[in-house]
């Protein structure tokens, strides 16, 4: 007995190694060979066999129930060489490229990473040295001109001034038209440092973006259209920035270290057309101490100028100096230096980086300085089925600004110079004409080397983001993200100017009282926080001929604001900018703004013989700054591409490799600003008919009232609508390739603020009304038409033309809104079937004939009783080409 059971449990032990021996289980990973980044879809088949499946967004694949006789895995994917590699538990493969630019994996909403041919809507991707290629002192700058669809400017051209960036026209009327920044998965806040007033004494210290080491840049992709974005909810109504920043690679001994730096010289590209005909003077005719060229016609005669000081005035020649303004600019030096440590190993990898940039700006003196210092650190680690990644990253940034626009700013009194005038001989201060007590005019300028070395305008800033993320894989086909991020700056400026006053004790028929400026000094200190929380659930399986993909997620956002002004008028001593320096009592603000957004999503991506994508989006958001019955609001979009070439003979496979046409249709909802939805309390001020002004605090005690803008319980969020069509194309492996897209993106319910009538106790009430169409068409065309063993050259061209037009406004508007302007001058308007941004300005009147109206008396032309359109602020096109 005692045997049989042996000789049964012999054959029990034997049968189930024999049925374990019949199986085979394989995981690995595949990337490619050109950037090591993962290959997402790539399909992993086993030879001989039907068994199968594709890589999910990391690169990863596992295969069970493999034939024990299987000896070989078939591995493959469009635009790449197929391999073939003998079956092991595990296995690391790499691709190499079998056609150039044809297919890449694309950073994608959420940090889905996605093959760029399953994609049914525009996306751009930017590779790290064509970024670091321009040694610029922020990202976006090294993109300007390269981007069909985007249009990137400098807010000024004080170094570290701000972006603006415009991605397929201005969509709202009030809100930002600005794109929303994700770095590594996390919203980085882009809020921009800069004067109320861009007309009168403005400044521009940056915007949150520039924080970023563009040297710590792995790829940039650029999402433009609804249906790419609506998976980051209303902060992405204008596009997005997605930056994915570099991590550490595993190097064959030691530790890899990368220095980049560089040396650039900056030269103002074009000066303002200036006459040159008529010099100093008024009304045609000469005036000793005029600041406006509008006198007789030059003659080369000699004339005084200026005051008279100490019995004696200057003399010049009355000749036009054509390079006055252009000889008052230097020529700016920036220079900037990076150093990086890296490294990895199976199971983790780190990166840490240091960077700094100087940049002296093209004003002479040190008016206008910046310097930026960053510090990077990251990494992850993976413990079986668990991974998990965290970053860090801390820039300080230091500004020196000149102030620009009207008033007693450089950039005025230079521009009002007259072009007799050497600018550059009012340069030494210690010349008493050169002084602000007797300079030469008494017209509200005054030298502007005198306000580059005494007004003040200094920026410190410092701001730490990054993020915290754990990843765990289950059940084969699942994975589980959670991800927390945080983005905290903390920024102070102060201006300060002089007291100014003209002395005109030897100027016949002249006063001081016709000039004076009573000096001040301006302390603001800022503090920014964002926390941002993401909870997601993603599916990757191969069902048959289908890859399925599918996602679902949570996402809470807080952002909280809060600033202190102070202001003290007439300084004691001229020069010395502190808030104790005056008699007079310091003017204190306070201001302080909280909001949430929470939302939730979900993504669904199938996929047929890689040929045929179809991608469906949803999210639904709740924000804390709209009225509560209007909190929540949904968007849904779907897109689709195929893959034509996929079904055309190897023949023409050979000429033309990659052939793709995709459409795409999606919605996005832009909530509104804080507190607008009810009347905000405002430091009260009682004024009246035939009284003074009673201002608060008063005798020791204080009082609020409601502000004059009416809250508005009923309002909604913007809506923007968009759909667009696409076509890729590569030929030749990829030696000319071409992007085509048409877009048509309307933005309905425009959130603005309408006038009342104060008899009604308010001025105005934010409404939604009004409706933006901005359709046009993007081309990419890029070409390599040098390509050896040793050397390539890449060239591209892209071209974007955008038609804007305003579909509708409140009936109260009379079909016209106000976006900017001042009483008596240009104004920026919203006029209806025109497009956004319509100029209106004075105009001479013409007779029925068409002819100028001329006064008789003056000789000069009668204006005419309306203003009239003279342009508007969209380009034509814009083209942009680069290699």
């Amino acid at each position: 007995m005692k045997r049989k059971l042996m000789l049964l449990l012999t054959c029990l032990f034997v049968g189930i190694g024999l049925a374990t021996a019949q199986t085979q289980k394989v995981t690995g990973t595949v990337t490619a060979e050109e950037d090591g980044l993962p290959v997402v879809g790539a399909s992993i088949l086993v030879k001989g066999t039907t068994v199968g499946t594709i890589t999910d967004i990391d690169g990863n694949f596992t295969l069970s129930n493999i034939p024990a006789s299987a000896k070989v895995l078939q591995i493959s994917y469009i635009g790449m060489q197929s391999q073939e590699v003998a079956i092991k538990p595990n296995v690391k493969i790499v691709l190499k490229s079998d056609a150039q630019l044809i297919d890449e994996v694309v950073v994608t909403a959420m940090g889905i990473k996605r093959s760029e041919k399953a994609l049914g809507y525009s996306a751009t991707s930017v590779k790290s040295d064509e970024i670091a290629a321009k040694r610029a002192s922020d990202v976006m700058s090294s993109l300007s001109g390269k981007i069909a669809g985007v249009q990137i400017s400098n807010t000024s051209s004080d170094p570290g001034a701000s972006n603006s960036v415009i991605i397929r026209g201005v969509s709202s009327l009030s809100g930002s038209n600005q794109p929303l920044y994700v770095v590594d998965g996390v919203p980085l806040n882009n809020s921009s440092t800069y004067s109320s007033d861009g007309l009168n004494s403005g400044y521009d210290f940056g915007n949150g973006a520039n924080a970023v080491n563009p040297d710590d840049v792995e790829n940039m992709t650029i999402l433009k259209g609804a249906a790419a974005t609506a998976l980051y909810g209303s902060r992405a109504a204008n596009g997005v920035i997605l930056i994915t920043t570099k991590s550490g690679k595993a190097q064959k001994k030691g530790i890899g270290v990368e220095y980049n730096g560089g040396l650039q010289a900056e030269t103002i590209l074009r000066y303002p057309e200036m006459q040159n005909e008529f010099g100093m003077g008024w009304n045609g005719n000469h005036t000793e101490l005029e600041n406006g060229s509008w006198g007789p016609r030059f003659d080369g005669s000699l004339q005084l100028w200026g005051n008279v000081y100490n019995n004696s005035q200057k003399l010049k020649s009355y000749v036009a100096l054509e390079d006055n303004i252009k000889d008052f600019f230097d020529t700016g030096i920036r220079y900037s230096n990076s150093l990086s440590f890296n490294g990895a190993t199976d199971k983790s990898d780190y990166f840490v980086s240091f960077s700094q940039i100087s940049n002296d700006g093209m004003l002479p003196t040190n008016a206008d300085t910046y310097d930026k210092y960053t510090f990077s650190a990251r990494g992850s680690h993976t413990a079986g089925n668990l991974k998990f990644t965290t970053s860090i990253n801390y820039a300080s940034q230091r500004n020196k600004f000149a102030t620009t626009g009207q008033g007693l700013s450089m950039i005025n009194s230079l521009y009002q110079t007259p072009r007799d005038i050497s600018i550059i001989g009012l340069e030494d201060l210690n010349d008493p004409f050169n002084t602000p007590g007797y300079y030469y005019t008494p017209y509200g300028v005054t030298n502007p080397y005198y306000i580059l070395e005494n007004n003040l305008n200094t920026y410190k800033s410092e701001k730490i983001y990054g993020k915290f993320e754990a990843e765990y894989s289950f059940l084969e086909y699942f994975k589980a993200v959670y991800r927390i991020g945080l983005d905290s700056s903390n920024s102070s400026r102060k201006l300060g100017e002089p007291n100014l006053e003209l002395l005109f004790p030897d100027t016949p028929n002249w006063s001081n009282a016709l000039f004076g400026h009573t000096g001040q000094v301006n302390v603001e200190k800022d503090n920014r926080r964002e926390i941002n929380q993401d909870f997601l659930l993603s599916f990757a399986k191969k069902v048959s001929d289908f890859d399925v993909n599918a996602l679902a997620g949570f996402n809470y956002n807080e952002r909280t604001y809060s600033s202190v002004e102070t202001t003290v008028t007439g300084l004691d001593i001229p020069t010395w900018y502190n808030l104790s320096n005056s008699a007079n009592t310091p003017k204190v603000e306070e201001y302080s703004s909280r909001r949430r957004l929470m939302g939730v999503f979900g993504q669904i991506d199938l996929a047929w013989k890689n040929m045929l994508y179809v991608t469906a989006t949803a999210r639904n958001d709740w924000s804390s700054t709209l009225p509560k019955g209007n909190r929540s609001f949904f968007y849904p979009g779907v897109t689709g591409s195929f893959v034509f070439t996929e079904v055309l003979p190897e023949s023409l496979r050979n000429v033309l490799t990659f052939g793709k046409i995709r459409a795409a249709y999606g919605k996005t909802g832009n909530d509104a600003s804080p507190y607008m939805i009810d009347p905000i309390y405002a430091q009260a001020l009682a004024s009246g008919s035939g009284f003074a002004n009673v201002t608060f605090p008063l005798q020791g005690t204080n009082a609020f009232s409601l502000g004059n803008t009416l809250g508005n319980a009923s309002l909604s969020p913007e809506i923007t609508t968009e759909y667009e069509v696409g076509l890729n194309v590569a030929l030749w492996n990829g030696r000319v390739s071409l992007d085509a897209a048409y877009y048509n993106r309307n933005s309905d319910k425009q959130i603005f603020s309408l006038n009342m009538d104060p008899a009604s106790g308010y001025t105005a009430q934010n409404i939604n009304l009004g409706k933006i169409e901005n359709k046009g068409v993007e081309l990419l065309l890029s070409v390599r038409p040098i390509e050896t063993k040793d050397f390539s050259w890449d060239l591209s061209w892209n071209f974007t033309k955008n038609n804007s037009k305003v579909i509708s406004l409140p009936e109260e508007l009379g079909g016209i809104a106000t976006i900017y302007g001042l009483t008596g001058s240009t104004t920026m308007y919203a006029i209806v079937g025109k497009p956004v941004g319509t100029f209106k300005a004075e105009v001479a009147d013409h007779d029925p004939n068409g002819n100028i109206v001329v006064n008789a008396a003056t000789g000069l032309p009668v204006a005419a009783s309306e203003y009239a359109i003279c342009g508007d602020m969209n380009y034509d096109y814009e083209m942009g080409l680069s290699t």
